[in-house]
């Protein structure tokens, strides 16, 4: 039992160690290894660059994953003796440790140390030494493919396949039609300054020959790829933006205050070359999923101004919805879209159709308390409009029910005058025999009782009253004080609530009743027959 824990700790030391020697088998060095001093007096070195394949463009987090074919070529006439020198002494047993060549040629075929296989061997070749800057990692499971040729004319052609993982700076302002310039930073190890390399650009390209089948790459398209070199002797090495300078001990300072001061220069920093790499953005992708939505959102929303105004609650349901659905659509549009300082234009968009929907919202409230002022402002034009309506119809009706008043009173006089006479009687005991008979006929009939308000009361005697103040007659039996005028006729204020449509119609249906009642008497009044006086006062 107490050999347990000891057992477990050098378990777990096992376990750490081998976790700890794979970690570092995982970063490989740099594809571009040097080797021995270049030519007395320097060498122009010329740099082709093809990209083979673009892996992966991680927009949220400025990576990108590629497989580049790079090829160096230079003039030096040392190196097919070095070749041949270090092929021969490879060929022995104790040579580098009975390991054979450290850098063959190339990696198409094996090193063998059978002097009758077709092998080389590079290790006493000059090889410029080129460093990746922005790399994150190259990573062990990549294929190692290299060669170094010799050609005429003293020419040596040293080419390399190299998969890695680089970090860009990337912008977003026209996303997503963007176009993006992935970055591969180079520069030279100056092991040897007093022998100076010349690095110059060549040819570039885009792809190595593949059989086109389909996409290459997921979201974007590879349009160019370009190179240009750099000096940092007439550049800063520490950017100004931000950064500080040294302190003014400082016996070696990297970023010296004093222009005249010695500044540090390593092995590298000093020059090199960057490569960009064109890429599009397949922007058919975002529109279908992002602004053709945002653009179809905005669009329904116009469709609230086809809600008549006064159905409030309608036209707020239908923008709350549009904007819920808004908001859905962007925490979906969130994971694909870069996260940037900049404010992309599909972000925008949707920023716009917000104030969009916001504005339809506040728009549709104003209307709505707009058409309910209107309301009220014309309601209470047409109270006042039926108010003097109804007082010209009222005095119309007074007039024509004074009119047939006097008419009345004056055949009351004329029976009054001839009944004196026999026949004057006579006649007067037919009509009152008539009158019975027709009162006993209305009994068997429906009465209809015309019932109005006190304030809307006509009589008779008002008639008179009216065509008194009219003509200047005055009939018989008047009776002045019992006249009775319209209520909006006496000068005081009459409430509207107290005087709607509803109330107005019913007086005038009673006052139509109450004329049609008085055009009965009058005309039973012209048919009874005259007496004779009245006959001959007509003669």
């Amino acid at each position: 039992m107490g050999r347990a824990p000891a057992t477990l700790a050098l378990c777990c030391a096992a376990v750490y160690l081998l976790l700890a020697a794979g970690g570092a088998a995982a970063q490989q060095l740099t594809p571009f290894q040097g080797r021995n001093a270049p030519p007395e007096g320097g060498v122009d070195v010329y740099v082709s660059a093809i990209v083979d394949h673009l892996i992966e463009v991680d927009d949220s987090k400025y990576k990108f994953q590629a497989v580049m074919y790079m090829l160096l070529t230079w003039q030096d006439e040392r190196a097919a003796a070095a070749v041949n020198a270090s092929t021969k002494a490879a060929q022995s047993a104790d040579y580098n440790n009975g390991d054979g060549c450290a850098y063959p040629c190339t990696t198409i075929y094996a090193w063998d140390r059978n002097p009758n296989a077709i092998n080389l061997c590079c290790d006493l070749v000059f090889l410029p030494h080129f460093e990746f800057i922005n790399v994150v990692g190259f990573s062990q499971d990549r294929v190692v493919r290299y060669g170094v040729r010799l050609g005429e004319n003293n020419s040596v052609a040293w080419w390399q396949h190299i998969q890695g993982e680089f970090y860009t700076p990337m912008s977003f302002r026209a996303f997503p039609f963007d176009k993006q310039y992935l970055n591969i930073q180079i520069q030279y190890g100056n092991k040897y300054p007093e022998d100076p390399v010349n690095i110059i650009p060549s040819a570039s390209g885009t792809q190595l020959y593949t059989p086109a089948t389909g996409d290459e790459l997921s979201g974007w398209t590879v349009t160019g790829l370009s190179m240009r070199t750099y000096d940092l002797e007439t550049q800063n090495l520490v950017r100004s933006g931000g950064s500080s300078y040294s302190a003014p001990g400082d016996p070696y300072p990297i970023n010296p205050s004093d222009p005249n001061q010695e500044a540090f220069e390593g092995f590298l920093w000093q020059h090199g070359i960057d490569i960009f790499i064109e890429v599009e953005r397949i922007s058919l992708y975002y529109v279908i999923t992002a602004i053709m939505p945002i653009y179809i959102n905005t669009c329904l929303s116009l469709l609230v101004f086809s809600v008549n105004p006064r159905h409030l609650d309608t036209r707020l349901g239908i923008v709350v919805t549009l904007f819920l659905s808004l908001t859905a659509l962007q925490f979906v549009l969130a994971v694909g879209l870069p996260s940037s300082a900049t404010v992309v234009p599909t972000q925008q968009l949707i920023i716009v159709a917000y104030c969009i929907l916001a504005g339809i919202g506040v728009f549709s409230i104003l209307t709505f308390w707009m058409v309910q002022l209107h309301r009220s402002s014309e309601r209470q034009r047409r109270l006042k409009l039926a108010k003097r309506q109804f007082t010209r119809r009222w005095a119309s009706v007074s007039q024509s029910l004074g009119i047939a008043a006097a008419a009345v009173a004056a055949m009351q006089q004329r029976e009054a005058s001839g009944n004196g006479s026999s026949a004057g009687l006579r006649r007067r005991k037919s009509r009152q025999q008539q009158q019975e008979q027709q009162q006993q006929q209305e009994e068997h009939e429906e009465e209809v009782e015309v019932r109005l308000p006190s304030a809307l009361r006509v009589s008779f005697a008002a008639a008179a009253s009216a065509h008194v103040a009219a003509t200047g007659e005055q009939p018989a039996g008047a009776a002045p004080s019992a006249i009775h005028v319209s209520p909006f006729a006496s000068g005081q204020p009459v409430a509207v609530e107290a005087v709607g449509a509803p109330q107005l119609a019913w007086a005038c249906m009673r006052l139509a009743a109450a004329a049609a009642a008085a055009a009965r008497t009058v005309t039973r009044a012209a048919t009874a027959p005259l007496p004779a006086a009245a006959h001959a006062a007509a003669a």
